[in-house]
């Protein structure tokens, strides 16, 4: 025989000491319904904004800061000294202040010819790039530098003379953007060009014009 099912009492309410009824029932369940969604909304906004917090420290670790070195900084002088061996020839490194940067620093080739070029980031924030061409001639030079035509002479150091080369279309021939310096030692042509003020490019002709001076025979 199937056993019957019992009904379970209603609860009692503890204050009147009878079960309470239906309404009371359906009033304590919505009660403990709303406390429920009301938990459940803290705890969903404790979480987002634990959630906001980590995203905010990853991307804080993430931005590099000031005391951070730049990974993008090159040793030119370091890589220069290393390069030596490679080359025949004096390969020329000027001595920069720790203002002046550079990003590359390589032996490379040029007009067909070993090359030893840095790329200067400047005080101001502009660059310059050097380059030593080892055995280029005065036709070379000017393939190098064609769209730029000489307009005088300056001496750096122990009479280094350095040929200003400008853009044959500037209408400023010593605007920086169409300025270039070029000059010859040890059989070799060295070239600036870039976007540098000229009192930089005076700057950085005088330190290569010291360093030739240092090991000149």
């Amino acid at each position: 025989m199937a056993r019957s099912k019992t009904t379970k009492p209603p609860r009692e309410v503890a204050e009147l000491g009878r079960p309470e009824t239906p309404e009371e029932t359906a009033a304590r369940k919505a009660q403990n319904s709303r406390l429920y969604r009301e938990r459940k909304t803290v705890n969903n906004l404790i979480y987002s904004l634990l959630a906001t917090l980590g995203v905010v420290a990853v991307i804080f670790f993430a931005v590099p800061r000031p005391d951070i070195p730049k990974n993008w900084e090159v040793d030119y002088a370091a890589v220069g000294l290393a390069a030596q061996s490679s080359v025949d020839g004096v390969l020329i490194t000027p001595d920069m202040s720790t203002a002046w940067r550079a990003n590359v620093a390589k032996l490379d080739r040029v007009d067909n010819l070993p090359a030893w070029k840095v790329n200067f980031l400047t005080p101001t924030d502009e660059y310059i790039t050097y380059q030593q061409i080892f055995g280029e001639d005065d036709a070379g030079l000017r393939r190098i530098l064609e769209d730029r035509v000489p307009t005088g002479d300056v001496t750096f150091g122990a009479g280094q003379v350095w040929t200003v080369f400008a853009s044959a279309s500037a209408t400023d021939p010593l605007a920086p953007q169409d300025y270039a310096l070029a000059t010859f030692a040890f059989g070799d042509a060295f070239i600036l060009t870039g976007s540098g003020t000229v009192d930089e490019f005076a700057e950085l002709a005088g330190a290569l014009s010291a360093s030739m001076a240092e090991v000149a025979p």
